[in-house]
């Protein structure tokens, strides 16, 4: 089967590998924003363009007669490549433009929530000026601050975290405004996030296992938001914090967006849906929905697939899943990313290194590339995340010991990664977190 792949990321070439298990039965053509050196040698033919210019990749796509495509970022979705696709009979995994306001537009998200699924939303307000965001914060206490667009996961910025005073906020809040014109401001929540992502055609959810993301960029949840350091997966697909009724809540609000985007757009919904959400005292809350499967979570989630992923993303694509296809290995996960010392605070594109990647392979890891290009005999970090590391074990703290132990020999100076994430003191952090909200709002 000829399978078309849009995007260049480390996400992109974890796709790209669980769809060209086959060699000889399964051809992938790509288009990305730069040359992915993982995606390149395990494909066919291999375009670079602009994601956000569509009539491009439409063309690369019918030239090379794809019997379906799979898209990946957010950022094509947004700009109505799956409609664009469709219209020239090109099945596509990933939903419309319409559909993809659900992430291109979060006041738009928060508005469908409240209408139609009435659960899940924090107290959350748009302000256009600096007066209704100092009525608002007064009102919650503390809040987390929005653009109403894209950010890449690096946009936000939480007061008590990012933001120490109430002035700081404002600060931020009137620059925003005037960027923007609005901003979202939400309720600060506290609490434990995890992932739930799921495939979705026509009505059909089959959901994903639970991951859990760490945004921050340093140890600890230090420091700046990034597009996600690393991730971790539970070989009971749950996480350690969560109990049952807390992925029920999550699955019933992810049911219902999809039944409401559906009635809105008069559509099938056919691709991924990834919620963020957090486990509170109070229940589950949705941070947000996002029309793609997460980065780094993706990674983990396909290397635990271990069904025929190029027959599930096609039934995804013509709107027939069968959810029994679907199969993913009784195991847990870990992925960590490495990063330029300075991310993501400074953009540091021109770092050269050496790694032995067999070292990885042996034992019993593999490298997704991301943000990171061939120079000769060295590599050459592009500013963001650069290559994540990913492994199935028995345990995400089984598995962080063991890598943490071979990064301490071969990972390059000028690189960094977190050493907390998966680790089984972390794990217990969490497990201790919430087991203290949970006990304080059963006394309180």
């Amino acid at each position: 089967m000829d399978i078309g792949l849009v995007g260049s990321g480390g996400r992109e070439h974890a796709i790209a590998e669980a769809l060209t298990k086959c060699p000889e039965r399964d051809r992938l053509f790509v288009y990305g924003s730069s040359i992915n050196i993982g995606i390149e040698q395990i494909s066919q033919s291999y375009r670079v363009g602009l994601l956000s210019e569509i009539e491009p990749i439409v063309s690369f796509f019918q030239e090379k007669s794809v019997d379906y495509i799979v898209v990946g970022p957010e950022l094509p979705l947004i700009h109505g490549v799956a409609d664009a696709l469709r219209a020239v009979n090109i099945p596509v995994v990933g939903p419309n433009q319409d559909q993809a306001r659900l992430e291109g537009n979060k006041a738009f998200m928060r508005d469908l929530m409240e209408e139609y699924i009435g659960q899940g939303n924090p107290r959350w307000c748009v302000v256009k000026d600096i007066k209704e965001a100092q009525n608002f914060i007064n009102e919650v206490g503390q809040a987390v601050i929005k653009p109403t667009g894209l950010t890449g996961g690096k946009g936000v910025q939480v007061m008590g975290v990012h933001l120490q005073s109430l002035e700081e906020t404002i600060d931020i809040v009137g620059q925003l405004i005037q960027e923007n014109g609005s901003v979202l401001l939400e309720e600060r929540l506290v609490g434990e996030e995890f992932s739930r992502m799921a495939f979705i055609s026509d009505g059909v959810i089959v959901p994903i296992p639970v991951a859990q993301d760490f945004k921050y960029a340093f140890e600890g949840d230090r420091g700046g938001m990034t597009g996600g350091m690393g991730s971790y997966t539970m070989a009971d697909g749950s996480m350690p914090f969560l109990n049952n009724t807390d992925i029920e809540q999550a699955d019933r609000q992810m049911a219902k967006v999809i039944a409401a985007l559906e009635s809105v757009t008069g559509v099938p919904y056919r691709g991924f849906l990834y919620g963020q959400f957090m486990a509170t005292h109070q229940g589950v809350s949705l941070i947000e929905f996002n029309v793609r499967l997460g980065d780094p979570e993706a990674i983990n989630e396909m290397a635990l697939l271990k069904c025929d992923a190029v027959e599930v993303f096609r039934q995804i694509a013509n709107g027939n899943l069968k959810p029994e296809t679907v199969i993913f290995a009784n195991q847990s996960s870990l992925c960590k990313y490495l990063v330029p010392a300075g991310y993501p605070d400074e953009i540091q594109s021109d770092l050269l290194f050496s790694l032995d990647e067999n070292r990885f392979e042996q034992a019993g890891f593999s490298v997704r590339y991301a943000s990171v290009v061939k120079d000769n005999s060295h590599w050459k970090t592009l500013g963001s995340r650069t290559l994540a590391i990913v492994g199935l074990g028995e345990s995400p703290g089984i598995l962080s010991e063991k890598l943490e132990s071979l990064l301490v020999d071969i990972e390059p100076h000028v690189l960094r990664h977190r050493k907390d994430i998966g680790s089984n003191e972390t794990l217990q952090q969490k497990v201790d977190h919430m087991l203290m909200l949970r006990a304080e709002s059963y006394h309180g």
